[in-house]
């Protein structure tokens, strides 16, 4: 059966059309583009070098802190939840768990750089507007029982030292 030219013209023009429509789109997701300028408001400053590597410290040796942190943290849950300790056993071991995290951080981060990061971190907060308050535990133990020497929680910036932690930007 014969082809009319009009209807070999049509598919023709259309096949056409569907290359150049796709072509584009296939270029653009060959070649990689490049970072976007990070976002900065009228009058910001550009974002700073992070404490942790101001100071000297790999983001590896951070990471594995932060993995310490949040094994201790889970740690705790586990002996707030175990019914068969008393509190004062609850606090004992809580007490020992916190001293091995301390334990195994100061053999990856020496004290020096922990105090030049507490002290880049301080310096840091200083300059950034408060946060909103708090409304945590106020004077309650790590288990949500009212204690007479809270011990404070293991977070960031603060390893049972009784030091304040801070958040690095």
């Amino acid at each position: 059966m014969p082809t009319s030219p009009s209807l070999s013209r049509l598919t023709l023009v259309g096949v056409v059309t569907f290359l150049l429509a796709a072509w584009p789109a296939h270029s653009q997701t060959a070649a990689p583009k490049p970072p976007a300028p990070p976002l900065r408001t009228a009058g910001s400053t550009p974002r700073q070098q992070p404490c942790w590597q101001q100071v000297g410290i790999s983001k590896s040796l951070i990471e594995q802190r932060r993995s310490i942190e949040q094994s201790t943290r889970a740690q705790v849950e586990s002996v707030c939840a175990d019914s068969s300790l008393t509190p004062q056993q609850k606090h004992q071991r809580i007490k020992e768990l916190r001293q091995q995290a301390r334990q195994q951080i100061d053999a990856i981060i020496t004290p020096q750089q922990q105090e030049e990061l507490k002290a880049c971190n301080a310096q840091r907060a200083t300059n950034r507007p408060s946060p909103p308050p708090h409304h945590g535990t106020g004077g309650l133990g790590p288990c949500g029982e009212m204690s007479a020497n809270p011990t404070p929680a293991l977070t960031e910036g603060n390893h049972a030292s009784g030091a304040p932690a801070s958040r690095q930007p």
